[in-house]
């Protein structure tokens, strides 16, 4: 007899649906509680989550819920402690299911499971002395996400992380009812991306600067910099107590896998390497298949805009990584908008270290240094925007990046070798510009 267990799918403390598994055969379906198919506060999952009656199969339930754990390193260091199977998507998501990405939570259904506005506050001050040698012990094998017998890691990604509340200078662990507001994200281990906190610190400074909308980054130094990043998916007002439940809001986004019902191992257009080019290895995500959402876009015509916006920039900065996970969508009632931007980092600046060929392809093309005219226009042509508008863009983003980024570079705020690295980066980025502006 298959053994199924349930996952309460909620939101704002509200139960919203059901995930139920068959544990044997990893079969995942979910489906709508009627009152929430019906509410004026509801929102679908995804595009492909009509808020309607059906049951949802395997395929794009299990592709939903693994495409919000943790990659690489971060989910190994859970499944390595919690001795567990890096297959059981279950357990695994309820281990990170409490405070994900976005607007939902995931929980073990039974009928005493408690919904979150009925758990206890979880607050914890973290001090600066602490987190310095909780950096220093990654190198023993110790989680950097695990304190107290708990995680605080719930978001996807290979970086490490901690989600935290950050309120009135002081920095908190918070769990049960509570909601963090900022993620940390320490250097990684490893010396291929060396100062790669200033590096994203200041490509998202660079960012703010053109004009995309991106969250507020800071770097906060115990003494290792770690970078304190405001959650674009929680909402509170100013004067609000955050460490008091219920203040902080969730705001509901997917990424572009959950957008495009793909696993988190597409997230690269080309899987296997790029020799050659051949069409049947492009089956991942690309710059056609984000433009071809546009039937779930609110607003079609502002919403490939602002992604045009994204891959120039990420074209001047030298971000071959910019890749389906690392760019995201609102979710509402109405249909899917970008998302603040995030991850904007230079992986040019480290060289053969660091795989240089482009996350998704301009036309053919996946070398940043090699994108040309003939490239930017196949690139228009699958956004469905006049190459005249793409490049208007492309003079007005390297317009502002050739007159801001030498200044950014030389904020106080680096130290040290960091200041070099960012002056390459900032050195570059105007090359980029300067190139492009030519074409």
């Amino acid at each position: 007899m298959s053994a199924i267990r349930h996952l309460l799918v909620t939101s704002y403390a509200q139960a919203i649906g059901n995930i139920s598994c068959e544990l044997h055969r990893s079969a995942f379906d979910f489906y709508y509680y009627p009152h929430w198919q019906v509410s004026t506060e509801s929102f679908p999952l995804s595009p492909h989550f009509g808020l309607t009656a059906e049951v949802f199969k395997r395929g794009a339930t299990y592709g939903f819920v693994e495409n919000l754990l943790p990659e690489g390193d971060a989910r190994m260091a859970v499944v390595k402690y919690s001795r567990l199977s890096a297959n059981n998507l279950f357990a695994l998501g309820h281990i990170f299911g409490a405070e994900p990405a976005g607007a939902v939570s995931f929980f073990f259904h039974s009928s005493t499971a408690a919904l979150p506005s009925a758990q206890d506050p979880i607050l914890r001050k973290i001090y600066d002395e602490e987190l310095s040698e909780r950096i220093q012990a990654r190198h023993r094998g110790v989680p950097f996400a695990q304190w107290d017998g708990a995680w605080y890691q719930s978001l996807a990604g290979v970086q490490e992380k901690l989600q935290v509340i950050f309120h009135d200078e002081r920095l908190f662990l918070a769990g049960g009812s509570l909601s963090s507001t900022h993620i940390l994200k320490p250097e990684p281990q490893g010396k291929r991306t060396p100062y790669l906190v200033a590096n994203e610190h200041f490509c998202m400074s660079l960012a703010a600067a053109v004009g995309l909308e991106v969250p507020r980054v800071q770097i906060h130094r115990v003494p290792e910099p770690v970078l304190l990043i405001d959650r674009f998916d929680r909402t509170y007002a100013a004067s609000a107590d955050v460490l008091q439940p219920g203040k902080v809001g969730r705001t509901h986004i997917i990424d572009a896998c959950q957008a495009l019902d793909m696993p988190s191992w597409r997230k690269y257009e080309c899987l296997g390497g790029h020799d050659g080019r051949s069409p049947e290895r492009r089956y991942g995500v690309s710059f056609e298949k984000l433009f071809g959402l546009a039937p779930y876009f609110e607003d079609a015509p502002a919403a490939k805009m602002t992604i045009v916006r994204w891959a120039l920039f990420n074209l001047m900065i030298g971000n071959s990584d910019a890749h389906g996970k690392n760019i995201s969508f609102r979710q509402t009632a109405n249909g899917i908008m970008p998302a603040p931007f995030y991850d904007l980092v230079s992986v040019q600046v480290y060289g053969e270290k660091v795989l240089q060929e482009l996350a998704m392809a301009f036309g053919d093309q996946f070398l940043a240094e090699k994108v040309g005219a003939c490239d930017l226009a196949a690139f228009a042509q699958v956004a469905g925007i006049p190459i005249e508008d793409v490049m208007r863009e492309v003079k007005c983003i390297a317009t502002t990046v050739i007159e801001a980024a030498p200044a950014l570079a030389a904020d106080a705020c680096y130290l040290g070798a960091e200041r070099e690295l960012v002056a390459n980066v900032a050195t570059y980025a105007t090359g980029q510009a300067n190139r492009l502006m030519q074409l």
